[in-house]
Parts: structure tokens; sequence; C-alpha cells
């Protein structure tokens, strides 16, 4: 006979998820003194069985057995991370073992109210009936997910075997072949492979017990580098390594560090000779998952697999590949180079740009091409060079999708990253995306709004509802922007820019839309997830829910026991900037460090839409609007002598064939100066001006207003009823930066940007 549960037990359950101690009475009646709905079970384990495992599988189990089991008999999980993070200096790959027997209440156990909660206590009301469902865990895998070279030397400590059970282990074995080739794992003996080729790998792994029973688990390892870096010309070479010689010291770190780096130099197919060299500066790559040749490849475009790099190398052009490794200053630090300080790695690119210098045969001056991230820390290398005496030898520096005024990440799934992996659900796949990806120096240096400059006071995960508008990290994006808009761009470069992002306005979905509505993620037969997320909301609306979890527990109806929750408003001025014009991302990519979670793969196999505006339009042309939905066109204020937009909104640094012909054009076409004349309908006026701006006009121009607006829009200089043909001279007295001129006569109207150096 099924008994009533009341409104006063229902309301008690409500606040019993996570709280310590409220199943500390069912204790003594499990078998295996495991009870994993003291957790949410955010890996599934008791329900699906994965066919192969990841690193970040086998950690969230790990960190969620922990904490289910009622003695305490595995370490916390701090300390296993600590043996991944370890792997950068000892260079093996730690392999675990864990084998455990847990249990879950059986939901008629809570229908039937043979289990029931008493004074913020779960008990047993008939202990006679068996209220507990058994579950057994066999995994074993590496630590960490990925190694950058080919050859791998992999480890099995005999501090990272866990046992809970009574049984024992009698042999392990290994396996990275699909033929049946098993070699036996020795403790604390470590294996070394050669793979082959880069790429997702399957390991097997084959654990033999004294009782006769076996266990094959398979697991996925990425190996994403070479040993032997192969150069395109066919010889064998390394990444040279390279130590800035000016150290920088960010915010919250407690000494400055010489910035460290590997490059590799790609000759030319001409005469192998360094004469002509172009730096290729890799952008945001947290993890360093790319190395010199991966970057190289990024030059990729078009159907048939053609290559920019390439195609100026055949022109007698040299490739010098940059790339931020991670790399350790000094003991126990290390930093993450490719999401460091950007300015510590623009110090990198110094050194760099010295060192070449040095090398190179000939008179020849450089280019630099900065995609994303990179361009940004090109910029700063180069005006930081001019500024302190340094000479950089270079004529081009392309900006290829770079956030001159910042980036975009979705505030919304910013909320819900951060408060599912640092909150009481403790998603260790999700704390690696947050704490290494989203709060990394340079994430928190671009991103025009941040999870952390909207926490309360004193909470590492709930929201101030007072903060919605969009609010950048504290001490990091607006005294990075400061610094970048003081020191401005290079002078002594002719600067251009390629955007991703639509000239027209085009829209990623619209503001305020649902990518999540309501979804339900069911994480065990007793505990579910709900998730909403939308984009921030259009121009002038306010307190708009873009992020709210919920965790339930099903106790006859389902009952929220956790919650957390986000709302955002957008200026005036503009719709929020997750639907606005701009280079693409894809929220899988964004959240890749995820990969084998089961919820959170769920949840992102189900979004609306998956792409986001990363890197605003007017961002990547340094634009200055309140609008960053506004069109760009002949009249756009931007500090590039010459910019290629789409029309249509592209994935974040996609070549395509018409921003290829354009940088060709920038490179193979050499400008006779930085100081080109830019021609508009029969007048020419020489850029950039110093005080006396020079119009030359073909044609006669009767009674002409001429005006000049400065960035803001505000009105610095007018002359009216001017009358000239040929030669023209305007004395002027401007501050350095952009300008429109616009002359309006009988004849014609125009608009043309100026440049004040």
């Amino acid at each position: 006979m099924k008994t009533k549960i009341t409104l006063f037990t229902l309301f008690s359950i409500l606040f019993s998820f996570g709280q310590k101690g409220e199943y500390d009475l069912l204790k003594d009646h499990t078998q295996t003194k495991i009870l994993y709905n003291q957790v949410f079970e955010i890996s599934k384990i008791t329900q699906n069985k994965k066919n192969e495992i990841s690193a970040m599988y086998f950690r969230q189990v790990y960190h969620e057995i922990q904490r289910a089991d009622f003695l305490q008999r595995l370490p916390k999980y701090e300390s296993l991370k600590k043996e991944a993070d370890e792997a950068f200096f000892t260079k093996q790959i730690p392999l675990s073992i864990l084998i455990s027997e847990v249990e879950t209440i059986k939901p008629e156990a809570l229908e039937n109210n043979i289990i029931s909660k008493n004074n913020n206590q779960f008990v047993i009301n008939n202990s006679a009936v068996d209220a507990f469902q058994k579950h057994e865990i066999a995994l074993m895998a590496p630590l960490v997910s990925k190694s950058k070279n080919k050859t791998v030397e992999f480890i099995l400590k005999d501090k990272n075997i866990f046992n809970t059970t009574s049984k024992n282990i009698q042999g392990v074995f290994i396996n990275f072949t699909d033929n049946d080739l098993w070699l036996t794992v020795s403790v604390n003996q470590p294996i070394k492979v050669d793979f082959a080729t880069s790429g997702e790998k399957s390991i097997s792994f084959k654990i033999e017990f004294t009782d006769g029973s076996s266990k094959i688990i398979k697991s996925t390892f990425d190996v994403q580098g070479s040993s032997n870096l192969t150069h395109r010309n066919g010889n064998e070479i390394l990444a040279e390594t390279i130590t800035a010689s000016i150290p920088y010291q960010g915010f919250g770190e407690s000494a400055p560090y010489l910035g460290q780096g590997e490059y590799e130099i790609y000759l030319d197919n001409v005469d192998q000779v360094l004469d002509k060299p172009i730096f290729l500066v890799d952008g945001f790559d947290p993890g360093d998952t790319r190395n010199t040749d991966l970057i190289y490849s990024l030059l990729n475009y078009g159907d048939t697999n053609q290559n920019l790099g390439d195609v100026v190398r055949n022109e007698g052009f040299d490739i010098v590949v940059l790339n931020f490794p991670q790399y350790s200053p000094t003991d126990g630090i290390v930093i993450d180079g490719g999401a460091d300080f950007i300015q510590r790695n623009a110090m990198i690119l110094v050194e760099l740009i010295n060192q070449i210098n040095a090398q190179k045969v000939g008179t020849e001056k450089n280019v630099v091409i900065g995609p994303s991230m990179g361009g940004l820390i090109s910029r700063y290398a180069l005006r930081y060079m001019e500024q302190n005496n340094l000479e950089h030898d270079t004529r081009l520096y392309i900006s290829f999708d770079s956030p001159h005024l910042g980036a975009n990440v979705p505030i919304g799934f910013q909320h819900l990253f951060n408060y599912m992996a640092n909150g009481p659900l403790g998603d260790v796949t999700l704390q690696e995306i947050v704490n290494s990806v989203i709060s990394s120096p340079a994430a928190k240096q671009m991103l025009l709004d941040h999870y952390s400059g909207h926490l309360q006071s004193g909470s590492a995960t709930e929201f101030d509802n007072a903060i919605q508008l969009p609010t950048g990290a504290p001490n990091f994006r607006t005294a990075f922007q400061n610094e970048l808009n003081a020191m401005g761009f290079p002078t002594e470069t002719r600067n251009v820019a390629i955007s991703n992002g639509s000239a027209t306005g085009m829209m990623t979905g619209t503001p305020g839309m649902f990518v999540l509505n309501d979804y339900i993620v069911n994480a065990s037969a007793t505990q579910r997830a709900r998730f909403d997320i939308r984009f921030t909301p259009p121009a002038g609306v306010s307190n708009q829910l873009v992020s709210r979890f919920r965790a339930q527990q099903n106790i006859i109806i389902w009952i929220t026991v956790l919650t957390s929750q986000a709302n955002a408003a957008s200026p005036a001025s503009s719709s929020g900037l997750d639907s606005a014009p701009g280079g693409l991302f894809n929220v899988a990519d964004f959240a890749e460090g995820g990969s084998g979670n089961p919820t959170l793969d769920d949840f992102l196999g189900n979004l609306a839409i998956d792409r986001f505006c990363f890197i605003p339009t007017l961002s990547s042309l340094a634009i200055t609007n309140p609008n960053w939905y506004a069109t760009v066109d002949d009249t756009s204020i931007t500090p590039f002598a010459a910019t290629y937009v789409p029309t249509e909104n592209e994935g974040h640094v996609t070549l395509s064939e018409g921003n290829v012909e354009f940088a060709l054009e920038e490179i193979l076409n050499e400008p006779l100066s930085i100081e080109q004349p830019i021609l508009t309908e029969n007048i020419v006026i020489k850029n950039p001006i110093k005080n006396t701006i020079e119009i030359y006009s073909s044609n006669m121009i009767s009674n002409a207003n001429i005006s000049i607006v400065d960035a803001s829009g505000k009105k610095v200089f007018s002359q009216n009823n001017i009358s000239f043909e040929g030669n023209h001279q305007l004395d002027v007295n401007l501050s350095y930066g952009f300008y429109l001129i616009k002359i309006e006569s009988t004849e014609r109207s125009f608009v043309q940007k100026l440049i004040k150096n």
C-alpha cells in the first residue's frame, strides 16, 4: 500500500539536495557505503555505460564517488587533478584505475515511503525491504586527454589505483591497436608508444581479477602534435624555443616573468633564403592545442585545400610561425601561453622580430599577420617597438578578425557553465572550461561581458541582479583596453584588416531568442536538470532571463532542489552582442574541454542555434559606434588604410576566396609608401595628414562646404563657400586619431577618412 507524502515532507525535500549529513542515517543500511544520491549525477554512470570514456569523464566519476562515499576512502579530487597537472613537468601521461560499487535509492522506495525524510534526515521506515540498487563500476583511463607529441610515455602509479571493493586486481593490460595485441602494464613502470599519426586514438585497457573475471575498458586520447615536425618542403626540423628579453607582470601575479614561445621558419620555395619574412602570430589557444604546423594549416582555404602560406612561399616569401605554448618560467609555476596576458606574448613577438631581423638577408621589410588574439599581440608588439626606439622593419600589418574593441561569449553560457562547475554540482569537465578558458588572463582582457563582473559580493557563482548591463572582468578588461587605446596603432606600417563579420548588419539569430527553452536532461531515475538559455536582449530591455539552471529530484513529483539564474539588460543604443554582426564561434567548440560529459553533450546537442557573435564586425575594424549592429560603409571611421568585410557573417578566422585575394594584393603588390594617396571621385587626399590637408581635384568644385568630424561624431572643423580646381590646402589643428572629411558642393558630395599621425 502506498503512503501519501505530506506537504511538509515535500517542503523539507525541497531544500535537501547537497545538504551535508542528510543521508547519514542510511549509511548502515547500504552494503557499499557509497550512496550516489548524495551527489548530482553529471556522469550518468548508473544509467548509461559508455563505450569509450575520456580523461575528463573518468575524473568526473571519481569526483562523484569520492563525495558519495560515507567512508571517504578516496583522496579528494584535488589530489587527482594535481596528478594530471604534474604531467606537464614529468612529461608522462598518468593512467588511473577506479574499481567501485555504489548504490542508489530505488524510485519505488521513495514512492512507497520505505525511505522518507524526518527532521532533515532521510530514514528507513522498513528495513526488511531492499531499498537500494547496486551498480558496479570499473574504469581505466589517462588522467589527461591529449599529448602534443606523437611519442607518448604512459605510466600507472600505485597511488593512482583506487579500489573500494573486495575484488583484487591480478593483472592490467593495454592495447594501442585494433589487433589482439595486449601489453602488460607494470605498476610504476613507463610504457612508451610511437603513434604513427595525429588525431583521436582509441586505447583499450583490460583489468583481470583474482576471481577469474575481467573487464575491458576503451578510452579516447588525442595526439595533437608530433615528435618530429616535418617542414612542408620535406626537411625534418624542430620548432625553436624563444624567450623574451622584456618581462611582464600581470594583475594578480607576484613577480614579472619572461614569456616563452616556439617558432618555426618555413622557407620560400624559390631560393630557400630567409629574406622576405611574413610573421604568422597564433591567437587564443588555451591548452596549446596547436603546434606550429597546425597554425600553418590555418592558412588553408578553398575546396581544393589551397594554402595562403604555400602561395606566398611560391612567390619568394618566408613564413615565420609563432606559437605560445605552455611553459614553466620558475619552479611550480605553469603559464598557458595560448591564453596568457596579451602584453607578455607581445614581448615574445618583439624578441622574435629582433632575432629574425638579425638573421634575414637583404633589405626586404617584414609583413606581420595576426589572426584573432594574434592581431592584438601583433599590434601591441609593433607599436611598443616604435615607442621604445626598437626597429621592427615592418611594412605591412594585417589584422585578421581581431577584437580591437573586445570579444563576446554569451553571458548566459558563462553563468551556466560557471555555476555547474564551481557550484554544488562540481562538474569537473566544466571546471576545466571555466578556469582554463573563460577565466584565463587573455579572456578576461578581451571579453566585453564577463561573468566575474556580475557576481554577488562573496559568491563564486551567483549573479547580482543589479548588474545587468555588459561588464568586463574587474582589473582586466578596462585596464587592457585603456592601455591599448593609449598606445594606438603602429604608425610606421600600412595597417589593414580582414573581418569575418557582416558589413550589412546581418544577425546571427535574434536578440533575446531562446537557445534552450526549459530543456530537460535526465541524470538518473530520480535526478534531472532543466536548462534555459537566451541571447542577450534587444536594445533598452532589462531584467531579461539569459540563464537558468534547476536541479530536481523525483519524489512522486519532480521537486526543484537547486536553482541559479542570471538576468541581463542591453543599453538603449544597441541590442545585445550575442546576435550582432560578427565573426562566429560554435558553442560546442567553445566547450570542447567538456567532451565526454553526458549531461553537457545532451545540452549542446539540443541548442536552437549553435553559433554566436564572437568578434563583432565593428570590433574587428576598430570602428567606434554605440550600436554594434551598425552597417559598415565608406562613411565608417576605421584606423585601417584598407579593409575587407564580407556581406554575410562567417566563421571566426575563416579564409575565403575574397579575403585571400585581398591579403595577396596587400602582400604581393606593395604600395609605394604608407602615405598612399586615396582616390575618390577624381579627388585625391593625401593620407595620413599632419597640420595640413592636401586636396587635389581634377574638376572644378564650386561653393563647397567642408567639414571634419572626429570618431565620436563631433564637428571639429568647417569652412564654407570654398571653390577650387587642382590643388587646395586646408590648415588644421587636429589631435592624433581618425576623422571624416565631408565635402559638399553643387557638383558632388562625398566623405573620406582622414588619419592624423
